[in-house]
């Protein structure tokens, strides 16, 4: 095991290690087997066959948001996510995974979502009948996420559509409304295959699929493909959908704009998507202003504390992660957040008492009144 990153776990066991310094996990809880370096010097003895794998490493491996921010601080472009992801697979696998990644998992299986929720029916009860076009062969794909925990993000998504009489999108509408991405985090490898086998045979007949997830793109367009489930020519991210309406389109704004505001960057949207501009490019477009920027933004945001599975299995210091984001705005005399991935709305919505987190298609919608 870990033999492919024999030169990656070497060079990182002679480093300082200056990664740690941009790591989320690390700086919330100040444990340095939880920094990046650290983890893998664990799993370079693990490669090595000095350590034997057991539950004490087994929770090693998911104590990481796979933010990236450390491979963004790497002179050597090392993978952690990658490294520990074999990891946690071969830890499930074995039986060795923490308890609440075992349950984690045996709860997706319930409804093909780690929510164990029928999200086609809550589909129905989010937007009205009148969106479900079976003839469209354009779909907007909502996540899981989105659906059962940001579910004002779908219904914001289709009234700016009817603003600017976008008709030809219908929501997606198969029985597994989940992209797999929750079960391969969890390190159920072999099912997350069967899976998107499964989902991709749905997906495949559609001309576009657009998402306002960015973990859903990501996975849709590069994981999928890794197991030959192609997907990459037909999925593009809501941003990229909405571009040319937003900026080619004349709009009328509402009267009263809230311009003062924060984005946060998710990782899945800045770093493995690459998009970073875009977004921001949207809001002064609509508004006329550029957001303020977190100290942290762009290739070098920090994560929201909902990366991976780490918030199951460490709920406080996840938690934590998110509060010291907020806490800059508080810093800066700022309620408003606006960012692009529904686990950072969820997340951030559940730790800020005094501020409004709105996901930037939402706050698209609130601004403008009509095309």
């Amino acid at each position: 095991m870990l033999e492919e990153f024999t030169k990656q776990l070497e060079i990182c066991n002679t480093c300082p290690n200056l990664c740690q310094s941009v790591c989320p996990v690390y700086l919330s809880d100040g444990n340095q087997s939880h920094s990046p370096g650290g983890l893998l010097k664990v799993m370079n003895q693990l490669r090595k066959k000095n350590f034997k794998l057991d539950t004490d490493i087994a929770n090693l491996s998911y104590q990481c948001v796979t933010c990236q921010a450390c491979q963004e601080k790497c002179e050597h472009d090392i993978n952690v996510p990658d490294i520990l992801q074999l990891v946690r697979n071969k830890s499930l696998k074995s039986g060795l995974a923490p308890t609440e990644i075992k349950g984690f998992v045996e709860k997706f299986y319930r409804h093909n979502n780690p929510y164990s929720k029928d999200l086609l029916k809550k589909l129905h009860e989010i937007i009205p009948k009148k969106y479900f076009k079976p003839e469209n062969n354009i779909v907007y794909y909502a996540s899981c996420t989105t659906i059962c925990k940001t579910p004002e993000i779908v219904k914001d998504t289709f009234s700016l559509f009817d603003k600017f009489k976008i008709d030809f999108v219908s929501p997606y509408t198969d029985t597994i409304q989940c992209c797999g991405y929750p079960l391969q985090s969890a390190g159920a490898e072999e099912d997350f295959v069967d899976f998107i086998e499964i989902n991709y045979n749905s997906l495949k007949k559609y001309k576009q699929i657009i998402t306002g997830s960015p973990a859903c793109a990501h996975t849709l367009i590069k994981t999928y493909a890794k197991y030959n489930c192609n997907l990459a020519s037909k999925v593009i991210t809501i941003n990229e959908f909405i571009e040319p309406y937003i900026k080619n389109i004349n709009f009328r704004l509402k009267k009263r704009l809230r311009t003062k505001m924060m984005f946060h960057d998710p990782c899945y949207l800045s770093r493995y998507l690459k998009q970073i501009d875009l977004p921001r490019d949207l809001i002064s477009s609509v508004t006329g202003f550029a957001p303020e920027e977190f100290f942290d933004n762009g290739k070098q945001c920090s994560c929201s504390g909902q990366g991976s599975t780490y918030s199951v299995i460490e709920k406080e210091n996840a938690n934590q992660i998110t509060k010291k984001r907020l806490a800059e705005c508080k810093e800066r005399d700022i309620n408003l957040v606006v960012t692009q991935c529904p686990s950072c709305v969820f997340k951030l919505k559940q730790n800020s008492k005094n501020f409004i987190i709105k996901d930037l298609i939402s706050y698209l919608n609130d601004c403008i009144e009509g095309a």
